[in-house]
């Protein structure tokens, strides 16, 4: 990448960051082209390539790059309060993930779909990033199932069906039009709270 990015005012950074997030966590690495890239985006295919030379440079910046913002966010979110029981790490994680998405609406899906994207040029060197993350919000999380003495095999099905949830709930916002940060975070809170019901049952 060419560090020439950097001194870009926030605003035009996000916006070609956000139109490629969304592009590729719509399309995938090989279904998503560059003019659908720097159309969302509203720049030039010139200035696309000036900054990120390929499009599998763009997608290897794309994946460190949230990766990095959202490890941030999340350690911002739970900041001395590593341990907390597992309902309560729940609802951090659904905060900190409506604040990521408050300016990147579209990276978590991004990073969800680029973990499996073996078509991506980059994929091994993508994998890498995006492990980051997973591996420090899996230590959180089973942080958390032993402060509530949860069974971890219990802790991590329940996971995987929250994680499950708030992917679909994520699309399902974006693709109809109707997503805000505010209304994602009240809808998976809303779901959290309904498992946990059915849990302590």
């Amino acid at each position: 990448m060419n560090d020439k990015f950097w001194d870009l005012k926030k605003a035009k950074q996000d916006k070609m960051i956000n139109g490629a997030l969304k592009i590729f966590a719509q399309n995938g690495y090989r279904h998503a082209s560059t003019d659908e890239i720097v159309q969302e985006a509203a720049i030039s295919k010139g200035l696309l390539f000036h900054y990120f030379y390929s499009k599998a440079g763009l997608y290897t910046f794309l994946t460190e790059y949230s990766a990095r913002f959202s490890m941030v966010e999340l350690s911002s979110e739970l900041r001395r309060k590593e341990d907390i029981p597992f309902w309560d790490f729940q609802h951090a994680l659904t905060r900190a993930e409506s604040f990521i998405m408050r300016q990147y609406p579209y990276m978590l899906l991004f990073m969800d779909h680029a973990g499996f994207d073996k078509e991506a040029d980059s994929y091994d060197l993508a994998r890498d990033h995006l492990l980051l993350y997973r591996d420090r919000r899996n230590a959180l999380m089973e942080g958390a199932a032993a402060a509530a003495a949860m069974p971890l095999k219990e802790a991590m099905r329940l996971d995987g069906l929250i994680r499950l949830s708030r992917k679909e709930q994520a699309s399902a916002l974006l693709r109809d039009g109707s997503f805000t940060p505010d209304r994602y975070f009240s809808e998976v809170t809303e779901t959290i709270r309904f498992i946990e019901k059915l849990y302590k049952k």
